[in-house]
């Protein structure tokens, strides 16, 4: 396989940053973000995004943006239309397709992200689910992606997701509160979870509450091809169910700043990656377990971590703070690493 980089391309635009999402349109198209390695936040450190065409010559690869307001940026990929789609917690937009790129106006300043107390909403995370982007944030809020510069939050279809009658009333709410993960395996059975034990799932019309046996927080969801609603906890724990029925199945104790923010299932297996390292989970064990104790091949954690599977469901990528990697159904591959250019 041709080098994705070479060593003056790699020098222009990666040397001095840190990838900290990605995202994958096809086999051979990506989109990552990168932050500017800096020991400080004052001021905040640049953000670029690279999204790349590796089947077209080197000198014509890549698109490139670099901005210096974005903040802790996700980005997510979508067929319809072909485009990538990132989103700060400050509700910062960026977008790349074959016909434009560039920053885009902020969602706060499209619409109302008001919630209660007259706060406004964050974003946690921009993600795909039934093939839509949406971004999630805090106070259960959800906003569809219509097209550039348009959003709705669900709230004003009528098909918002319900607050706690005290905390509507009184404002009051813990700062866990929210959103941080949302799944999807058709448009009418969609979830989104966050909080301390809060799952909600969408049946095409309104959102019911799914409880589960832990308060402990959520981070990821992913509805997978076997049929099966997977959840972790911010510790990686992993359950496994639908609607009320949830049961935990494989235990974990992942550190703090490591533990998973993506949840992937691919080749009839659950991945789990964070921002340095992927998981699964070991099914006799009953463990979460690094993936490298299962894929001899898979990424190690400098070039893995970050997951995105593909809208044709064919090619998971991943992407570590220093490179990333390739699952074709048959194997994994390393696309780059920046030790190959040192």
């Amino acid at each position: 396989m041709d080098e994705v980089f070479n060593k003056e391309t790699w020098t222009k635009f990666v040397s001095g940053y840190t990838i900290f999402d990605c995202a994958i349109i096809r086999e051979k198209g990506f989109g990552f973000i990168l932050v500017e390695e800096r020991d400080s936040r004052d001021p905040l450190p640049k953000t670029r995004f690279i999204n790349m065409a590796i089947d077209q010559p080197i000198e014509n690869r890549f698109a490139v943006s670099e901005s210096e307001d974005f903040t802790f940026t996700s980005i997510a990929a979508s067929m319809t239309p072909p485009e990538y789609v990132s989103v700060d917690t400050r509700s910062q937009v960026y977008s790349a397709s074959g016909q434009r790129k560039g920053q885009e106006t902020a969602i706060d300043d499209l619409i109302d992200m008001s919630t209660v107390g007259a706060r406004v909403g964050i974003v946690t995370k921009v993600v795909r689910a039934a093939g839509q982007i949406y971004a999630i944030g805090d106070y259960r809020k959800i906003y569809r992606r219509l097209g550039v510069d348009q959003w709705i939050e669900l709230g004003n279809e009528g098909k918002g997701v319900p607050l706690p009658a005290d905390v509507a009333t009184s404002g009051a709410l813990p700062s866990t509160f929210g959103f941080s993960d949302m799944s999807a395996f058709d448009t009418n059975d969609m979830y989104a979870v966050g909080g301390k034990g809060d799952v909600w799932r969408f049946d095409g019309s309104k959102w019911h509450n799914c409880p589960i046996p832990t308060n402990a927080k959520l981070k990821t969801v992913c509805c997978a091809g076997d049929g099966v609603v997977y959840l972790t906890e911010a510790n990686g724990s992993v359950w496994a169910g639908r609607t009320d029925n949830w049961k935990l199945i494989a235990e974990a104790d992942i550190a703090p700043g490591y533990q998973p923010v993506d949840a992937a299932w691919f080749n009839n297996r659950l991945y789990l990656g964070g921002q340095e390292g992927i998981w699964t989970i070991d099914v006799k064990k009953k463990l979460v377990v690094p993936l490298q104790e299962v894929e001899p091949d898979a990424p190690n954690p400098t070039n893995g971590g970050r997951l995105d599977i593909s809208p044709d469901g064919k090619f998971l990528l991943t992407a570590g703070p220093h490179g990333a990697c390739l699952h074709d159904g048959s194997g994994w591959r390393r696309l780059f690493s920046a030790f190959d250019y040192l």
